[in-house]
């Protein structure tokens, strides 16, 4: 079946992944989480967004680029999860 997109519909899966050119998107995300002022929250979120990403990327056929990063996000956010009860 070939991915899909829910604002491009049917994509043929040898343009680039997905067919959709993200990349301006995502850097605009992770510029957002470097502008943060305050060095300790500056530092988790580019963890966070890298794991993120990467996540976003293994869905899609892509390699990890910050495998440590996922699995740091991984551990926070199954922690947030289980201190939200």
């Amino acid at each position: 079946m070939p991915l899909s997109c829910s604002k491009l519909e049917k994509i043929n899966p040898a343009q680039y992944y997905t067919g959709y050119d993200g990349s301006q998107k995502w850097k605009k995300i992770h510029d957002t989480v470097n502008s943060i002022e305050c060095e300790f929250c500056r530092d988790k979120g580019i963890k966070l967004m890298r794991g993120i990403h990467d996540a976003v990327n293994i869905h899609i056929g892509k390699k990890a680029q910050y495998p440590k990063d996922l699995k740091f996000t991984q551990k926070y956010l199954v922690r947030a999860v289980q201190n939200a009860r």
